[in-house]
């Protein structure tokens, strides 16, 4: 079969992320054949909120900025995606329309997956609806643990389960210093914190040389470090 000239790179992040490396590596082949590479510029959308876009998409490079507002309400920030990570599988196998907004956080690189062709793959492959159902039985965990993390935690051991969770998206074996993609204004609103207590509780953490803090970024320095911080229970997003 003539393979896309992405089709390397596709198959690449999917076999890195911690969402899909376990599949079977013919499964993986057949997933990356169906990916089209999108670039977006810096706040492109990927996707908007109420639109009917039955696509799955994988982030290979850049971050993805996912988040809703209601008229005359404070925005509301779920995530910052990196590489590994996914958006809009549920709605890719619903066909229902996206609750979120989606758009590229500095230049950025996305596999998409159609949704009429990743529903026949599926349906080809009847085992993998199991891996499905995993993958969204996950989001919902998380964003369970995320709504008690920030009722009940300490800000910093949240701060840490944060950047983990994102962190986890991706293979981190072999690494030593771990890039997060987001600003300290967004970290601050994806756990409900001000802005002052958040940059307040982040030089708590690089005093401690858990972290490092940087432009639209923060990076992990201490993996097992920021781990002993965080506890048991942490989830790639």
């Amino acid at each position: 079969m003539l393979r896309r000239r992405e089709f390397g790179r596709i198959r690449s992040a999917l076999a890195s992320s911690s969402h899909f490396q376990a599949l079977a590596a013919a499964d993986l082949d057949r997933l990356a054949e169906l990916g089209r590479l999108q670039r977006l510029r810096h706040a492109e959308h990927a996707a908007r909120s109420g639109a009917r876009d039955d696509q799955l998409w994988i982030v290979l490079s850049g971050a993805v900025r996912v988040s809703s507002q209601a008229p005359g309400a404070k925005e509301y920030v779920y995530a910052v995606l990196g590489p590994g990570s996914y958006f809009g599988l549920a709605t890719a196998v619903r066909h229902a329309a996206f609750t979120a907004d989606a758009h590229a956080f500095g230049a950025t690189d996305l596999a998409a997956f159609p949704g009429a062709a990743l529903l026949a793959m599926l349906d080809e492959r009847p085992r993998l609806w199991r891996h499905v159902s995993s993958l969204i039985s996950r989001r919902l965990r998380l964003a369970l643990l995320t709504l008690r993390d920030n009722s009940v935690a300490p800000l910093p051991e949240r701060i840490a389960r944060r950047l983990l969770g994102h962190a986890l998206s991706s293979d981190l074996r072999g690494l030593t210093q771990v890039p997060v993609r987001m600003t300290q204004a967004d970290l601050a609103l994806m756990l409900g914190a001000s802005r002052s207590r958040t940059n307040a509780a982040l030089k708590i953490l690089e005093r401690r040389s858990l972290i490092r803090v940087g432009y639209r970024g923060i990076t992990i320095i201490d993996l097992p470090g920021l781990r002993a911080l965080a506890g048991p229970g942490i989830y790639a997003y």
